[in-house]
């Protein structure tokens, strides 16, 4: 192998994997057809080479290339999202195995102990419907559950603020239940990441429960914890391109966390512009969501 064609090879590696097994050998072999006697890439085919590799990555990340259908990212949502959602509820196991612990178990009111708790179990039927492929009794079941956690800030403020930390948790549960409504829904979301993939993210929200039992989510509230959880969205979702975007979305409690930790409380109009149109914006700007989600035409 020639020192120029070492050199082609090495540029021709900033582009995607899937773009250089297609057209890479055919693009090397257009440029050292027409190298003539050169040992070394001329700067105008460099900068070629760096300029395309780079709008051909922008065009992907804002998925401006149509190499990903949104609505099969929504499709991924509408069926591991509820079952991300329901690990916020470590918080609540974590708060009763500590009443359970004290005795005092009866001592107070359930309703002052976890407010939230029939938001899960709504959650909870919502992931079952879903992985049944009951789309209609999902959707409506992720409406109510979400318009739940609106009214959690009216009679519970205190032990749930949905306008700051607990932000991404409710834009999640909006988000789901549009991919619900919307997209091609569970079932073909299912396609996309089979059963391995379901039984990965519910294996996750269960370990993490378990941890919750056992004391060891204090950090339930903190970004390492939601790292972890994004991370298990990420590996549940796959590879894909389409499951990076499904991921991203899933990822959306960790962007609040991490703008609470930036920015702490602020009014009430600013918390909701930042905790829900920063990650929203992010969103769109990755590609993760379409720009109006909308029927594929016949």
């Amino acid at each position: 192998m020639s020192e120029l064609e070492k050199r082609y090879r090495r540029l021709l590696a900033l582009y995607p994997r899937d773009h250089r097994e297609r057209n890479g050998e055919e693009m090397l072999a257009v440029l050292l057809a027409a190298a003539g006697d050169r040992t070394r890439p001329g700067w105008r085919d460099t900068a070629d080479l760096l300029w395309n590799a780079f709008t051909l990555h922008l065009r992907r990340l804002l998925a401006t290339d149509r190499g990903v259908d949104p609505r099969d990212v929504l499709a991924i949502v509408s069926l591991l999202g509820p079952i991300a959602i329901l690990s916020e509820a470590v918080r609540g196991l974590h708060e009763l195995a500590w009443f359970v612990k004290a005795g005092a178990l009866f001592d107070i009111p359930w309703l002052y102990q976890i407010p939230d708790a029939p938001l899960w179990v709504a959650w909870f039927a919502v992931a079952v419907f879903a992985l049944k492929r009951w789309r209609v009794a999902a959707a409506v079941g992720a409406w109510v559950a979400t318009g739940g956690f609106v009214l959690l800030e009216l009679y519970a403020p205190a032990q749930h603020l949905w306008t700051s930390l607990d932000a991404g948790w409710v834009l999640l549960g909006l988000l789901t239940a549009v991919a619900l409504t919307f997209s091609p829904g569970p079932a073909r979301g299912l396609e996309l990441v089979r059963w391995r993939g379901v039984r990965f993210m519910a294996g996750s929200v269960v370990v993490l429960g378990l941890f919750a039992v056992l004391g060891f989510a204090g950090m339930a509230e903190s970004w390492p914890w939601l790292v972890l959880l994004s991370a298990c969205g990420l590996k549940a979702t796959g590879g894909s391109r389409v499951g990076r975007r499904a991921a991203l979305v899933l990822a959306v409690p960790l962007m609040s966390v991490s703008l609470w930790n930036v920015l702490g409380e602020w009014a009430f109009g600013v918390n909701l512009a930042f905790f829900y149109g920063i990650p929203l914006l992010v969103l769109l700007a990755a590609g993760g969501l379409p720009r109006w989600p909308r029927r594929r035409a016949a």
